[in-house]
């Protein structure tokens, strides 16, 4: 057993990436020989590791493959926000003085083995986990002297323990009451069985919204319209990247090459196997699985799939995806249905550098202009390309128009330590999509008030309002209409226009057509509706409701009691998580850190 482990140690690759992270972090960095480069950024003015941060990248990216520059992008910053936290926890602890004692850490061995191991062979009898199994090996000194345990074990001391010490800390405050849990079991436990009518939103006109209610909701209420992280918007141009007809030609003339080396011998499976850009079958030889009928595949493919006889191979066929070869494996009737098995050989008609490096010469020169004096636009409508604004977008975001774009969050948002920019635009930035250059047009720090950015939003806040104001008055005429209602049927269900009526059970944490999920709104319907009438109008911030009370059925004391019992539990259990989510949030928005990865990666 312990020779598997020293050799194998497979199951390293169960343990969370947020475990191995802070064991990174704070193992003996001078083992590793770490801090030979600049940071990849700071947490209020500390630094944090920049060979620490590669050395765990390549870890995550050497158990993945493929990934895109979106995907990769998202990583690193992935990353970079697990070195922040970890980095405040960490702090946290040292400033709390909390220790892992060799009992702690000798317990969690126990009761929390690392993720994984218990699906190791050598840990199980009859295909079960052997606790037992387990314990011996860990009551075996020679254990604690294998590499990754002393690592796991680094862990332990450092982060895994530590940080359970930590919440169970921070929690130390909270104390559920009896009063809290029998409020929360009541407005669950209570049932209402009701009648409701709620307006049909899109059955009413939108009501016009002037530019000074505008104004007067924005500066009646800044700070419902705050900025809660910094925002950047941009000018830009976009030239789409297709195949330029070269481009088109050239694969064709390939794909005629391969058919003629097939032709004269090459065996289909194996050209499929290491040309065929469908990853789907170009494994399996090309073939596309079993026998197949019409109009399963596109119409181009499908038509010369079905004319081949049984062995026969097409000319290159073009279709949306690109150019295919395809062979037919045979024909058969079934169900009166023709069928037939075929394999194919798909090229994808792609842009190549040379057609890439044409689009940005164009927008190079518009790069030049701007910097000798012409205006963004002006440049752009010289090189006939229309300039677009982008919409408010966060750190790591994207213009929604173009997707990802890597290097625009780093172009578009000030960084202390970034380089001095000579040029008025950003260097010519790609995707699989676009080619663009983008001018800065405006920037919005976290915290801050502008009417500019939040003027959508107030207006279809004021927009909803009055048609849900709309809505009720329409629901308050027709109450006479809907008093004639006896039994629900569809109608009754009918009988009013403009308006929805549904029968429902439902509680104060239940969701409400037209008031939402265990709403204020819900909560004041149901408190405030008189039984066996229709009651209301009750007012969201989109709708309007009519309810009318049938039943209420209010819990037993003796089941009361039962379930408060199991909600203080519930309450202290998972409570304390959510006091120290909240306290590690709270940590991390008001943490001064700088990201810099834009400096290392591309």
């Amino acid at each position: 057993m312990l020779t598997w482990i020293s050799e194998n140690a497979k199951w390293v690759i169960y343990i969370s990436i947020a475990g191995i992270a802070a064991g990174l972090l704070f193992m003996d960095m001078s083992s590793l020989q770490i801090d030979k480069r600049p940071p990849v950024g700071t947490v209020n003015g500390e630094k944090l590791s920049n060979d620490l941060f590669d050395i765990r990248l390549r870890q995550i990216q050497s158990q993945q493959s493929g990934l895109s520059n979106e995907q990769a992008f998202q990583l690193r910053e992935n990353l970079f926000k697990s070195f922040v936290q970890q980095h405040l926890i960490q702090k946290l602890i040292a400033n709390a003085k909390i220790k892992a004692s060799v009992y702690e850490m000798s317990k969690d061995l126990r009761n929390d083995p690392p993720q994984g191991i218990d699906r190791e062979p050598s840990f199980q009898t009859d295909g079960v986990f052997d606790f037992a199994k387990y314990e011996a090996w860990l009551s075996n000194p020679e254990t604690y002297n294998i590499p990754f345990m002393m690592e796991y074990e680094n862990i332990l001391k450092t982060a895994k323990i530590p940080e359970k010490q930590l919440r169970v800390f921070i929690s130390a405050g909270l104390q559920p009451s009896t009063l809290e849990a029998k409020y929360r079991v009541l407005n669950r436990e209570t049932k209402f069985e009701l009648l409701s009518a709620q307006g049909k939103p899109n059955s009413f006109e939108d009501i016009s919204v002037s530019q000074g209610s505008i104004d007067s909701l924005f500066k009646a209420e800044p700070d419902s319209f705050y900025v809660a992280e910094d925002l950047a918007k941009v000018n830009y141009v976009a030239i789409p990247i297709a195949p330029s007809e070269k481009d088109v030609e050239s694969t064709f003339e390939y794909a005629k090459m391969l058919l003629a080396q097939i032709r004269e011998g090459a065996d289909f499976a194996d050209i499929a196997r290491n040309s065929s850009e469908d990853p789907g079958s170009a494994a399996q030889g090309g073939e596309l699985g079993d026998y197949t009928p019409h109009g399963t595949w596109v119409a181009e493919f499908d038509s010369v799939a079905f004319a081949l006889d049984s062995g026969k191979i097409s000319e290159p066929v073009r279709s949306q995806f690109g150019y295919h070869i395809i062979q037919s494996l045979g024909k058969r009737i079934e169900n009166d249905e023709e069928q037939v098995k075929a394999r194919h050989i798909l090229l994808v008609v792609n842009a190549t550098s040379e057609t890439i490096d044409s689009l940005e010469a164009i927008l190079n020169e518009v790069k030049t202009d701007v910097d000798n004096g012409k205006s963004f636009e002006e440049a752009a409508k010289a090189k006939n390309l229309t300039p677009q604004n982008s919409n408010w977008f966060k750190r790591g975001g994207e213009v929604s128009e173009l997707g990802h774009i890597s290097g625009l969050s780093s172009y578009a948002f000030f960084n202390p330590l970034r380089p001095k920019e000579d040029s008025k635009t950003s260097e010519i930035l790609q995707n699989p999509k676009w080619v663009a250059l983008f001018e800065k047009a405006g920037n919005l720090a976290a915290g801050s008030r502008s009417e500019e950015f939040a003027k959508t939003k107030i207006e279809q806040n004021l927009k909803s309002k009055a048609k849900a104001v709309a809505i009720a008055d329409y629901l308050k005429a027709n109450t006479s209409k809907l008093s004639e209602i006896t039994v629900l049927d569809s109608a009754s269900k009918n009988i009013l226009e403009k308006a929805s009526i549904d029968s429902l059970s439902v509680s104060f944490e239940s969701y409400l057509p037209g008031l939402g999920y265990a709403t204020p709104e819900v909560y004041n319907a149901l408190s405030t509706a008189k039984e066996g009438t229709w009651s209301g109008p009750y007012i969201s911030t989109q709708n309007a409701v009519l309810i009318k009370i049938l039943k209420k059925t209010v819990p037993s004391e003796e089941a009361l009691s039962t379930t408060i019992t199991d909600e203080l539990s519930m309450n202290w259990q998972y409570g304390s998580f959510g006091v120290f989510d909240d306290y590690m949030h709270n940590m991390e928005a008001s943490a001064n850190f700088v990201n810099i990865l834009f400096l290392y990666y591309k």
